[in-house]
Formats: C-alpha cells, structure tokens, sequence
C-alpha cells in the first residue's frame, strides 16, 4: 500500500521547495541573503510548513519555523530600516 500525498503535504513540500531554492540562490548563485527573492522565498517556506503542520503538529518542527519565519521578518525589517534613523 502506497501512502496518499493530501493537499497540507503538498504545501509542506511547495515550502521545502522554497528553502532549498533560496538557499542554492545564495549559494550557487551567490545572491544576497537580503535580496528580495530570496527572502520571500524564506516566508513562503515557513509559512507553508508552518501550514502544513495543522495537519500533523510537531512541537519541534513548529518552533524552528516559526523561529525562521520571525528572524526572516526581523532581518528583512532591520534592512529597510534606514541606516541613521534618529
């Protein structure tokens, strides 16, 4: 018997997909960690695994996700923000 693929897997793999693009954009492509495409390619992973968790909660795996999605935010803010902002 072949285990089923159902809707929430497929977001969790789209999300996987998401990371391992962005992290080849940084490493192969040698892109920047703060280049736009890069770090919506990091939310869309985690937001999309943090999805497909409503289906089968992992503590674990939900906290590095919802630990990466707020440092992406954190750092993607702190970038935007300008540099002698008094």
């Amino acid at each position: 018997m072949t285990p089923s693929l159902h809707f929430l897997d497929l977001v969790g793999l789209a999300g996987v997909a998401g990371y391992i693009s962005a992290y080849f954009l940084v490493q192969i492509q040698h892109r920047s960690p703060v280049d736009p495409t890069v770090v919506l390619l990091n939310i869309a992973g985690a937001v999309c695994l943090l999805a497909s968790l409503s289906a089968s909660f992992n503590l674990a795996s939900f906290l590095s996700q919802a630990l990466w999605l707020v440092l992406t935010l954190a750092g993607w803010w702190r970038r935007r923000a300008p540099a002698n902002a008094t």
